[in-house]
């Protein structure tokens, strides 16, 4: 019983959080907005050369808000030029790229298991692998980015077309605007697969 009167005295001492008023909460959120209209604006300056240094900018050194803002710009746009500059931003501030394989055969071959858990994936019940990849910087020599200790070759790129090494072979991959998504086909030990890799924040 004593210990029971001490918890509860113990928790009505604590201070409540203080609440925000609507007025608080109003003025917050129209200084955000502020905020964000204006580097929207340097987004869509009219001098190209500037709107895309301002969007690797902001991709790189941007805090959590200013980075979502700038990916979701460079990931919607319909001009090549914005899109290979965001996706090369992204891969710059190495990132961790979570791959998703769907294998067209219903059965695919024990090699396919085999890679995606000698890689450290997962397999779900459809048989659907997922792959995690840490990259760690860009290899100028070898025009790639690379993963893993040993600095190897994970991820190239052409315009805004991008290459994933995986399952002893590349795979080509398509920015889908509409879900912030690169799609492609991948195959993994002779099993073809479609593959996607998620780059909404």
């Amino acid at each position: 019983m004593r210990i029971f009167s001490l918890l509860l005295a113990l928790a009505f001492a604590v201070p409540a959080h203080a609440q925000l008023t609507l007025d608080e909460l109003d003025t917050i959120a129209n200084e955000n907005d502020a905020a964000m209209t204006e580097f929207r604006k340097r987004l869509n300056d009219p001098d190209p050369d500037r709107a895309l240094a301002v969007l690797e900018a902001l991709v790189t050194k941007g805090d959590a808000t200013q980075r979502r803002l700038a990916i979701r710009h460079g990931l919607e746009s319909t001009d090549r030029a914005v899109r290979a500059t965001v996706l090369r931003a992204i891969f710059d501030s190495e990132p961790t790229l979570r791959v998703v394989f769907d294998p067209a055969a219903e059965t695919p071959s024990v090699y396919y298991n085999r890679s995606i858990a000698d890689a450290g994936g997962v397999l779900d019940a459809e048989g659907n692998g997922s792959v995690t990849f840490k990259l760690n910087g860009y290899d100028a020599e070898n025009a790639c980015w690379t993963y893993t200790s040993y600095k190897s070759c994970l991820l190239r790129m052409r315009g805004d077309a991008v290459s994933v090494w995986f399952g002893k072979s590349w795979g080509n991959y398509e920015l889908d605007g509409a879900t912030g998504r690169l799609v492609g086909e991948q195959s993994i030990a002779k099993n073809l697969t479609t593959a996607f890799i998620d780059l909404s924040e």
